[in-house]
């Protein structure tokens, strides 16, 4: 009988979710999300969820930088917020669409490039190397007026950072959304743009509300400095990204075999590489890349999990690294993916 994928699961999962995905007796890893919902409850979930992820991996060590990017503004806070709405409306439509998968920017190695050359700027501004004032610009004379623009071009690159580590209410909303513009619907492509509304709405009140804040002085000096180190580690990571994207070299698996020792575990550096036949059933494939953080949020967390590892005793697991995310869509059985990680068991 023809080896065959029974059932797909995508973005981070918690221990409970993942056994149930594991344990499915047919195709589908769980309910159809907002199954039997009004309008107005898929509208307030998808909204919800926006704010939610503002609490994912992919997002929370970014919040300090957003603060320096917003300063002490509402306005810039709400353009910050629109930039992130238009640019999950905008990637939300394509990928419900289009088909698009959101990690296909990040594993662009210009794209990287470009969000290191930024973090750089930012550090060296923060340690004191020179000054960059994105909360102004100059107009006329001497009068000053606040410039929104760099937050709103920074709020739409957070979310493209933030939807290469696809979260599970992300690809809930893309699925629905996919589902009823197939069924005709056209106003369900506006699903994406109410998630990064969600998502948005807070900053617009941070930044009134770092109008409180103690006035600056000596102590900002310091606490810049930190900052600026924390930005340059983002910058080291996006750099380390670009270059193993150039040179096509492929980085060691984000946890090792031991993740796992009751399965077999076999690691493939590349989709194109990738054959289960033969391979012992049940197949588990884990599909995860370097520039993913919820891969590895995943690995250190649900899959070291001891119900998680005697769960899959008995099963063989291969993990997948698709750096190239087209590559992994070209596979018959993978064309369905949004985001990584991604799990796909064969029988």
């Amino acid at each position: 009988m023809m080896l065959a994928a029974v059932r797909l699961a995508e973005g981070f999962m918690n221990v409970e979710d993942f056994l149930a995905f594991l344990t499915a007796a047919n195709g589908a890893a769980g309910a159809e999300p907002f199954a039997g919902m009004a309008w107005g409850g898929i509208l307030a979930a998808a909204f919800l969820g926006g704010l939610a992820m503002n609490l994912t991996p992919c997002v929370l060590p970014m919040v300090p930088i957003n603060l320096m990017i917003i300063g002490k503004s509402a306005k810039r806070g709400a353009l910050y917020g629109l930039g992130i709405a238009l640019a999950y409306g905008a990637m939300g439509v394509l990928a419900a669409v289009g088909g698009l998968a959101f990690g296909k920017i990040q594993a662009n190695p210009y794209f990287n490039v470009a969000i290191a050359a930024i973090f750089v700027a930012l550090g060296l501004s923060l340690m004191g190397v020179f000054a960059i004032d994105f909360s102004r610009a100059r107009k006329v004379g001497a009068h000053r007026e606040p410039n929104g623009f760099f937050a709103f071009f920074m709020g739409v690159v957070g979310a493209v950072l933030a939807g290469a580590c696809v979260a599970p209410i992300l690809i809930a909303v893309l699925l629905l959304t996919a589902k009823l513009y197939a069924d005709g619907n056209v106003f369900a492509l506006g699903l994406p743009f109410v998630l990064g509304l969600g998502m948005g709405a807070p900053w617009p009140f941070a930044g009134a509300g770092l109008k409180v804040l103690p006035k600056p002085g000596a102590w900002m000096t310091k606490v810049n400095k930190l900052f600026g180190l924390l930005v340059f580690c983002f910058a080291v990571w996006y750099g380390y990204l670009a270059y193993t994207g150039f040179r096509g070299k492929t980085a060691a698996p984000a946890a090792p075999a031991e993740t796992t020792p009751a399965a077999g575990v076999i690691n493939v550096a590349s989709p194109k590489e990738l054959n289960l036949d033969g391979l012992p059933r049940p197949i588990l494939v884990d599909c995860w890349a370097t520039w993913c953080k919820n891969c590895t949020a995943m690995e250190r967390t649900t899959l070291k999990d001891p119900q998680v590892r005697d769960a899959l005793k008995g099963w063989t697991v291969v993990r997948l690294q698709a750096e190239d995310i087209d590559e992994l869509l070209a596979l018959p059985d993978f064309a369905d993916i949004h985001g990584l990680p991604a799990f796909v068991v064969f029988e």
